[in-house]
């Protein structure tokens, strides 16, 4: 008996030490990404906004983006995502490995339809289909990704996969173009 009491605060104390802030995700190539998402867009975040959903359970956000261009697939003028996460009030919710967004910031999103609401769309991949697009002291514009040290990505079987990096916005359009002529899924719009 003392020893069932023993394996079971021994038990306790290890889950205990598990990291309880990490969310998994599978890990995707920008290229999968593609062809997981109904389009690929460049543009400006103009409002986010935080609130309760309708049960009261967690703090949602919708983000409003004017598209500057579609990479891959077509898109409106105007996406509205909605994500897990968010501020109002004195509450905040963080949902490691969703995308966070900022009015003002300009981003590249891989986008797929929200299928329980009509006219909005979420971010395929999670944090993995959000770049934050930056221009570095030479002009350039860099897409730079957004996941982060909370967001534990796994690959399926003895697959490696790099972890997403910084690059010429540019030439990562251009390899997004490319993965979509492979794939034969979208009109492409230059």
């Amino acid at each position: 008996m003392y020893r069932n009491i023993a394996i079971a605060l021994v038990a306790s104390l290890v889950v205990a030490a598990l990291p309880c802030a990490a969310s998994t995700f599978l890990a995707r190539t920008p290229e999968e990404l593609v062809g997981e998402s109904s389009a690929v867009v460049t543009g400006t975040v103009v409002s986010v906004d935080s609130f309760w959903d309708e049960n009261h359970m967690i703090i949602v956000s919708e983000i409003v983006v004017e598209v500057e261009r579609s990479v891959v697939g077509d898109a409106p003028p105007y996406v509205t995502l909605r994500i897990a996460g968010g501020t109002v009030d004195d509450f905040t919710m963080v949902a490691h490995g969703f995308p966070t967004f900022q009015e003002g910031e300009r981003a590249l999103i891989f986008l797929t339809p929200d299928l329980r609401i009509a006219d909005r769309f979420q971010v395929a991949g999670y944090q993995q289909g959000h770049y934050r697009v930056v221009t570095n002291r030479l002009g350039e514009e860099i897409a730079v990704p957004t996941v982060d040290a909370g967001a534990n990505l796994v690959s399926v079987g003895q697959e490696s996969r790099q972890a997403p990096r910084a690059q010429r916005l540019v030439d990562f359009e251009r390899t997004l173009r490319d993965a979509a002529r492979q794939q034969q899924r979208f009109s492409l719009t230059q």
